[in-house]
Order: C-alpha cells, then structure tokens, then sequence
C-alpha cells in the first residue's frame, strides 16, 4: 500500500441526508488499494463506521459544532491529499487547506462558489464553463466520474423491459427528509397500472414507523414490499426485478441508470435542479418530473415512459470510472515531488541545453539553433524583466523542466519543457498546472488577464496537455511557414 494518505472529509445525518457521506466513501472504495484513506467526520453512527471501516484505513471524529472547521485544520500535516464533500467549504477554508501544503480535491453539486482546489469533481453531465475556478483546477465532470460503489460498476446486459410498466421501484435516498417516499406511496396506491411496489429506505430515514403502518393500511390494494438499508448487490436485484424506479436527481439516480431501468425523476433541494434541468428531454429512458415535494406521479407519466423507452439503453455509465480517478489521483500525488522555483543566473547552462534540444526546436516557432552567445543575453534579459516570469521544475534536486510566462498589453505567453530524459511520464501536465498555480501567487496583485499559448498543430501531446487544463481553443494560426493551434485561458 502506498504511503501517500488521502483524507476524506464528509458528514452524513438524518438533517442533511446521506448523498455526501455515501459518495465520498465510493470514491474512497476506488482507491483504498493504492493510497492510505482516512475518513474524516462528525457525529458518526454505528451504520457509518461499519461503512468506514469496511473500506478505510482509519478515521477522525470530528467535533459536533463548528469547531469541527478549525479541528479539521490542526490535523493536517500538508503531505496529504484532501477530499472536501458538502456546501459549507468556502473558498477561504480552501485556501486554508492549500496552505497547508495539501493538494485539494472537493466534490460539488451546485457550482456555487469559487473553486481553488487543485481537482472538482462532479458527476452530473454539466458543462465545464458553469464552474468558477482557479487557472490550474481541473475538472472531472459527468458520467464518466460517477461516484458510485463498485457493484454498479458491473456491465449489465440490456434489460427487456415490458410494455406495460406494472412493477416498479422507489428510493429517496438515505434520509428523505422530506418523507418523499410516504407521500409518492398515495399517489401509486391510486394508479390500477401498478401492481407492486418496492420501497427503499436507509439507514437514516425517520418515518420508518408511520411507513410501516401506512403499507399495512394498503397492503388489501397493491403489493407493497419494504427494505431497510439495502447493500449494493441487494438493491441491484431489486431493480433487477422492476420494471421502473422513481428516484431524484441524486447519486440514487446515476445508480439506477448503471442498471439501464427507465426512470422517473425530479428534484427536491436545490443542489439536484441542473442535474433535473439538463436531463430534461434528453434521454428517452428518463422522463423528468420537476419539484417532487409538488408534483404528483401520474399514470400518463407512466404511459408516457413506456411509448419513450428505447434501446439500446441511454445514457451509460463509463465502466472504466475506477481507473479514470486513480490516474488523476496519482498524477496529483506525483506533484509533491515537483518542487518549483524561480529562475536564477546559475540555470543559463541549462535552459540553454533545452532550448536547443531537438524536439524542442522542431516545435517551436523559430526553428533554428540558438548560439550561445546569444542565449545568454536574452537569458539575463528574461530573468530580470519584470514582465517575464521564469520557473524550474526538480525532483529529487534534478531539473525536470521549465515554464516562461511572459506579459504584453493584455496578455501572458507561455513557453514550456520537459527535459528529454523525463518525456512520456506526465510531467508536461504537471509542470504546466503548477506554473499556473505559481503565476497566481506570484501576480496576487493582477488578477484580471488572459493567458495564451501556441502549440504546433502535429504537437498533439502538448495539445491534450493544455485541452486537460480547460485551454480554450481559438483557432489555428500559420507562423513561419508553419500552423499552430492557438489556446487561452482567462484569468478572472
């Protein structure tokens, strides 16, 4: 097991439901194999450290009031990674967690607040401008980043699915603080079409009791089954069994779409509007209700699906999630042994043996050599220019690359590289996300600007660098004789 920890921070209750404690613990669940992982959290139940414990190599109880912000802090040594889930994080507790030296991942629902972490993730099928963030934060949204337990991970043949959809299936997640379940309950119990109904609740779901004794009182009209705190394969067979699941807009839904079953849908917080706005007749399986605390199911919504339903099944969850987060999970780990710094008179010699480096020149916009003399006096130009911005990158003390940004009128340039010897292992991403980084701290004055680069068009390796990194690209350029593709990035 790798010594690197990743620490988990995410709470669950009965007040705030369980979407953030069971997703984080899903992600913890794909990388347990390949890094340390512990779970941060307040007022854990029996439920939650069984979970935790299951998966996890330790945990931190947290304090109940909001002390837990500034505990939180204390426990941090700065080698870890950080994996924020809920609302409450605010740009500036990120800065804090920065500070401390940690990489930063947090996982959102609303894009409501500026992000400076170093990764977001968000499962829903947004678009990536919705989001506020650092110059240097990279973006996993949509399915291919869903955050679900391994189970639903498991390809699934495509399901026949009757023309009368006469069984179905209804989970409001963990909590359902709302008693959602009890009030769509009345409304099925007056549709004939149903025939049987499968309820879910979980763990922290509080009108158990009043359910139990409403499904008593229906029990002579419908088949009406009740599980409590279902696992994975479990639920997966119930949906197995059902012709349709009535779900929100939450990790419960991106569960029931791994099991290609037609579904009804809506949202009850604010958090699962977008991910309702942008599903809205997009999808032939999944018809989009609005707002389940007023909207009533009813049979022509049913109807409607079943004249809707196509195959093959749509939209699909990525099978390969797993490995798409442990790459980007180690290539952030791989950052703590990149130490960056500026520039200085002694770094000539080698700035000089990479910028005449074959492969160097063959992408670059001048392509012939550079004699020395030369070099060195615009080297001692650049370094002194208060405009030009100079970083090298080392591991283990060995030079890995370097970074230019240099200022016009409106604008940064970038030029990088890698050294030869350090080519195909990722360090292009990394170097270019930690100048970023460093720019930002080192303009904290200047804010406001755009950031540009030229990439030769057959450089497609630097290509996938800066479209990793949400460059925009504005269009293809012709500089001596030759076509690049132009990227920029604004600063805001």
């Amino acid at each position: 097991m790798p010594s690197r920890t990743i620490i988990f921070r995410a709470d669950g209750s009965p007040s705030i439901g369980m979407g953030h404690f069971t997703r984080t613990l899903a992600l913890a669940e794909m990388l347990h194999d390949y890094f340390h992982c512990i779970f941060a959290t307040r007022k854990a139940t029996e439920y939650q450290i069984s979970e935790i414990e299951k998966i996890c190599h330790g945990r931190i109880d947290l304090p109940e009031d909001d002390a837990h912000f500034e505990d939180f802090l204390t426990q941090l040594k700065g080698d870890e990674i950080v994996v924020l889930d809920n609302y409450y994080y605010t740009t500036e507790y990120q800065k804090a967690i920065k500070a401390k030296g940690c990489k930063l991942v947090c996982i959102d629902d609303m894009h409501a607040i500026h992000y400076v972490a170093d990764v977001v993730i968000n499962h829903a099928p947004l678009r990536s401008n919705l989001f506020s963030r650092a110059v240097y934060t990279k973006l996993l949204i949509g399915l291919d980043y869903a955050l679900l337990r391994s189970e639903f991970f498991q390809e699934q043949p495509n399901r026949v699915v009757p023309k009368k959809l006469k069984k179905t299936i209804l989970c409001i997640g963990g909590a359902d603080f709302n008693n959602l379940t009890s009030k769509i309950l009345d409304e099925l119990i007056v549709i004939e079409q149903i025939e049987e109904i499968t309820i879910v609740v979980g763990n922290s779901y509080q009108h158990f009791q009043s359910l139990t004794q409403k499904i008593n009182d229906y029990s002579e009209n419908k088949q009406i089954n009740l599980f409590k705190n279902l696992n994975s394969n479990d639920l997966i067979d119930q949906m197995k069994i059902s012709d349709f699941a009535i779900v929100p807009c939450s990790t419960i839904l991106f569960e029931a779409i791994s099991q290609k079953i037609p579904i009804l849908t809506g949202y009850y917080v604010d958090n699962q509007k977008n991910i309702a706005n942008h599903l809205k007749n997009h999808y032939k399986n999944i018809l989009v209700l609005g707002d389940l605390n007023i909207t009533s199911i009813r049979k022509d919504h049913i109807k409607y699906l079943e004249n809707s339903i196509e195959q093959p099944y749509s939209p699909s969850i990525n099978r390969n999630t797993k490995d798409r987060f442990l790459t980007s999970f180690i290539s952030l780990a791989n950052e703590f042994d990149i130490k960056c710094r500026k520039a200085n008179d002694y770094d000539v010699e080698t700035y000089f043996r990479w910028a005449n480096n074959d492969i160097v020149r063959a992408n670059a916009i001048k392509q012939q050599r550079i004699e020395y003399h030369n070099h060195v006096k615009w080297f001692k130009s650049k370094i002194k220019n208060k405009n030009s911005f100079l970083y090298v990158f080392e591991k283990e003390n060995i030079e890995v690359g370097q970074i230019r940004f240099d200022k016009s009128a409106t604008y940064y340039i970038i030029d990088y590289s890698v050294d030869e010897n350090f080519r195909g292992e990722g360090y292009g991403t990394i170097i270019l996300k930690l100048g970023l980084e460093q720019l930002l701290k080192d303009c904290k004055n200047n804010l406001h600007f755009v950031i540009k680069a030229q990439v030769k068009v057959d450089n497609k390796a630097s290509c996938r660098i800066f479209e990793k990194l949400h460059f925009v690209n504005t269009g293809i350029v012709e500089l001596n004789n030759n076509l690049f593709v132009e990227y920029e990035k604004k600063i805001i």
